[in-house]
């Protein structure tokens, strides 16, 4: 009797310790299914930007010039860029993040409003309002008709950036100030083929190739500068050209 029950336990034993690696083996495929591969997923995506490089010229946190104190440091907020003037800016600006991000909210609206190229609402394809709904996503002013629109636009901001991106080609390629490529410096049109068309915060930076494009968004406020003094030139010319065929702004004050 003694001996039967004696072989029954050692029987459960080593049962139980044959068992035991298929056990760790099953936890050990668990660790792999696809739920960890999900996250990630989610992990990847979190760390590309969403919409434009951050085109302003200064430090949101200290106000001073990106560059003037080496390579600006560059952080994603929800996918969203912004650029500091050094490393220890972004724990300042993220003790009240919410509230700084909504002051750069208000220098990019007032520096894109000008430049805007619809009056329709991205969403609905409707006429603007007098007071549009105005919001930044990934650095680029959207304006809708309402702000009910919004959740209809986050459903796809891919789809819309594409048709805004679309309205400032067509709206600014018309005068386009620039012969050259901002980068190479090469003309448009030449061996480089078709040039490649790329907005940022509204403006349309015309390159030479695709090549080219990296150099822009390592340094967008540059090639914005360019652009911006490119099309102000532009502008005054006509005025300068017809000051010179009709006489005037050639004579002194009170001269005949």
């Amino acid at each position: 009797m003694n001996s039967r029950l004696h072989l029954t336990i050692a029987s459960l034993f080593l049962l139980s310790f044959a068992g035991a690696p298929a056990v760790a083996q099953h936890e050990h495929r668990d660790a792999n299914q696809p739920k960890h591969h999900d996250e990630a997923a989610v992990t990847a995506k979190a760390d590309q930007r969403v919409g434009d490089p951050y085109a302003l010229e200064t430090c949101p946190t200290t106000g001073k010039k990106l560059g003037a104190m080496g390579d600006p440091v560059v952080k994603l907020y929800d996918g969203r860029e912004v650029r500091f003037c050094c490393a220890g800016c972004p724990e300042q600006f993220e003790k009240d993040q919410a509230a700084n991000l909504a002051k750069i909210d208000e220098k990019l609206v007032k520096d894109q409003v000008p430049l805007y190229p619809l009056k329709t609402s991205l969403v609905t394809g409707k006429d603007l309002p007098a007071k549009p709904y105005e919001f930044v996503y990934g650095n680029r002013l959207i304006r809708l008709g309402a702000e009910s629109e919004k959740a209809d636009f986050l459903k796809d901001p891919k789809k819309h950036l594409v048709m805004l991106d679309k309205a400032v080609v067509e709206q600014q390629g018309k005068d386009y100030a620039l012969k050259t490529c901002p980068v190479s410096k090469e003309a448009f049109g030449g061996d480089m083929g078709e040039p490649v068309d790329l907005v940022i915060a509204g403006r349309l930076v015309r390159l030479c190739c695709k090549a080219c494009k990296k150099d822009v968004e390592k340094d967008p406020a540059k090639f914005v500068a360019i652009v911006d003094a490119a099309q102000r030139g532009n502008k005054a010319k006509p005025d300068a050209d017809h000051k010179s065929k009709d006489g005037h702004g050639d004579h002194k004050p009170g001269g005949r």
